[in-house]
């Protein structure tokens, strides 16, 4: 069973939504402003991106 990730809880949350046994949360307190933190976001949400293909690309290969 893969661990489950709590992650520290802030701000407003604008938005609750079910899929499977995942809640998703989105909150409305963090606004990427400078470059930094918008590259930083950027590489983040790639590097989730090429895990999610990696996995399915795995999965498939398995079959």
């Amino acid at each position: 069973m893969p661990k489950r990730r709590q992650f520290k809880r802030e701000g407003n949350v604008v938005y609750t939504t079910q899929i499977g046994n995942t809640t998703i949360r989105i909150c409305d307190d963090f606004v990427a402003r400078t470059q930094e933190e918008i590259e930083k976001v950027l590489d983040e949400m790639h590097a989730a991106g090429w895990a999610i293909i990696e996995s399915l690309q795995r999965n498939e290969t398995v079959k």
